[in-house]
């Protein structure tokens, strides 16, 4: 099957709430193809992680002008009943090379990128090692979201539908594949559907077991779920501005330093989650540890102070009565500048539950991070 790829180029796609999390594969895709003018671009992945959102988002968005002379291939079909590329055409985008059949296609898939030296190809599959017998220019490589990518997403998707608490839940279940999320929100359109209803039919659903498969579900994650009732997600570009200057952390608004800190412990390997700015106090992250010897919650308070100016015991108080009121693990403080000597004495008292963190031992967590 061959077509052409048409759009309504009035259409506004730059917030499309189904590419949020994949701009660094979208901007390599549109570099790879307009500016490097790459012969093969190849795009795989696991099914469901958004191969074909990407190649469309990129033809609906950076690449209008090269939309009306782009045929898509899909190789369901036989050889010799897939009609010749046209002369007019740009850029192939063969798809279905995700089937048993793939293989038997490798002849014909040489022959279109021999015969047509002219034109730039994108071959979808999810076959990795497959499609490296192309020879590809550019191999973009889709996995799950990570969990602020898939964070992202749903709070687009969903933010005026559901509490956080049902975005949280939703994200603990699609496991960030872009393809289970945009199920859950078409379900959820439905006349009398519930967050229970959509997701138990999802689950039961044998059409969906092989990708349910794929991405083993985490048994530890639902735990979290009923700490994180209120999140929001880091913004996932702040850390890469402090690592070209440190003192730019001074010039954070509170939000930002949140924000930046959430980054910075994400980098250090830890699953963070930021809460949301109205919140009434007590936590800015929740951060979720699971190991074989247990699960683990650290609340962490984020204090963006003037360098002159110290964070004081009675805030260190607080976080330290948050965290004996809801019996989490321990507390960490993180300031941008110094504290007190009465807060760190009464944080020694207490040193196994709570942990304060300086602008000092806070340029040491950066530079590990650039290793």
């Amino acid at each position: 099957m061959k077509s052409n790829f048409v759009f309504s180029a009035a259409e506004d796609h730059s917030h499309h709430p189904f590419q949020i999390g994949r701009e660094t594969e979208s901007e390599k895709l549109s570099s790879s193809i307009l500016q490097n003018r790459s012969k093969v671009v190849a795009i795989t992945g696991p099914n469901g992680t958004g191969k074909t959102l990407l190649w469309m988002h990129f033809l609906k968005t950076k690449g209008i002008a090269l939309a009306e002379h782009t045929e898509v291939i899909s190789l369901r079909r036989p050889s010799h009943a897939i009609p010749s590329v046209g002369s007019t055409t740009k850029l192939v985008v063969i798809e279905d090379l995700s089937y048993d059949f793939t293989y038997e296609r490798s002849g014909y898939i040489s022959s279109l990128l021999q015969n047509h030296a002219d034109k730039q190809f994108i071959l979808v599959s999810a076959f990795a090692n497959f499609i490296e017998k192309f020879s590809p220019n550019t191999h973009i490589r889709l996995e799950a979201l990570p969990h602020s990518g898939s964070q992202q997403f749903l709070l687009a998707a969903f933010d005026s539908m559901l509490s956080d608490f049902e975005i949280a839940k939703v994200a603990d279940f699609t496991k960030g594949i872009p393809y289970l999320m945009k199920l859950v929100a078409t379900r959820l359109n439905r006349r009398g559907a519930t967050i229970e209803s959509v997701l138990t039919s999802l689950t039961e659903d044998l059409k969906y077991k092989s990708i349910f498969h794929e991405f083993k579900q985490d048994k530890n994650s639902q735990k979290i779920i009923q700490v994180v009732s209120d999140i929001r997600v880091v913004n996932g570009r702040l850390l890469e501005a402090i690592q070209r200057d440190h003192n730019a952390i001074h010039t954070l608004t509170p939000r930002q330093f949140e924000e930046f800190v959430a980054e910075l412990m994400e980098k250090r390997g830890y699953k963070v989650d930021l809460t949301k700015a109205t919140r009434d106090g007590g936590k800015d992250l929740i951060i979720a540890n699971h190991s074989d010897i247990g699960d683990f919650i650290f609340y962490v308070e984020c204090k963006k102070h003037s360098p002159t100016n110290p964070v004081g015991v009675n805030l260190v108080r607080e976080l330290a009565g948050t965290v004996l009121t809801d019996r989490v693990t321990a507390g960490i403080m993180v300031t941008s500048s110094y504290f007190s000597p009465d807060a760190i004495k009464f944080s020694n008292q207490i040193k196994h539950q709570l942990s304060l963190i300086n602008y000092l031992k806070l340029k040491e967590w950066i530079k590990e991070c650039e290793k």
